[in-house]
């Protein structure tokens, strides 16, 4: 089985949805001081949230139940944001977080606050996440349910993925046909590189993580940022 199996297994389910496992992390997270946690990801905090920004977009945990929410970004055409009354335009700005979360990215940084140490490292050394300690027991032979498909929908698309990771506002590597490198976290970056297909072999893609990500995340996590990342990606190629 792949280490990104379960990340593959639970794309598109609200996190919600594992009522017992959501009570469980919630609860863990009630009532939580984020002294120690700020302190090391250099996170802000006020008496009633925890801020971090995730791909770019921005999430805050409440801390007197440790419900997670997401920042909602208003993504109408200007001339649409304008129609309406004014108490319309407040009550959008009132209801602007959301705690409707995917089950990926609420592992994703539910996992981040709970795994990472007190003096983490950065190696600057890349590998694919397979290659992680503790990932060595899955199967590497069968096919990842995240990359091959993936690879498989942009093949002869150099161009589409490109301009996908440029959107996502991706740093172009020199790497591969197609190579960018994300930040998940300031902490926490990925690379994907990608080889088109040629008459010998199939389109490949390969994502690369810090050898040291396990000094932030559990190493299953992983699995989790890679599938959003390709996510984020196919939605951009859209």
């Amino acid at each position: 089985m792949s280490v990104n199996y379960h990340a593959f297994q639970n794309r598109g389910y609200l996190f919600s949805n594992h009522e017992v496992l959501a009570d469980q992390w919630r609860s863990a997270f009630a009532g939580y001081d984020p002294s120690r946690i700020s302190g090391i990801l250099h996170l802000e905090s006020d008496d009633d949230y925890l801020y971090l920004s995730y791909f770019q977009s921005l999430y805050r945990l409440r801390l007197k139940d440790g419900y997670l929410e997401k920042k909602i970004t208003d993504a109408r055409p200007e001339n649409e944001t304008k129609k309406g009354t004014e108490n319309a335009t407040e009550k959008r700005t009132e209801n602007s977080w959301t705690e409707d979360l995917y089950f990926n990215e609420t592992m994703v940084i539910y996992h981040l606050l709970h795994y990472t140490k007190d003096t983490p490292q950065i190696a600057n050394v890349w590998v694919p996440n397979t290659a992680l300690e503790g990932a060595g027991a899955h199967n590497r032979n069968l096919p990842d349910p995240l990359l091959t498909p993936f690879a498989a929908k942009f093949s002869g698309k150099g161009e589409l993925l490109e301009k996908a990771c440029q959107s996502l506002g991706g740093t172009k590597l020199s790497k591969g046909d197609v190579a960018y490198q994300f930040t998940a976290f300031p902490q926490i970056r990925l690379q994907l590189i990608f080889w088109d297909a040629d008459e010998d072999f199939p389109a490949q893609v390969q994502i690369l993580v810090d050898k040291q990500v396990t000094d932030f995340l559990h190493f299953e996590t992983t699995g989790c940022i890679i599938s959003d990342l390709l996510e984020m990606l196919e939605k951009q190629a859209k």
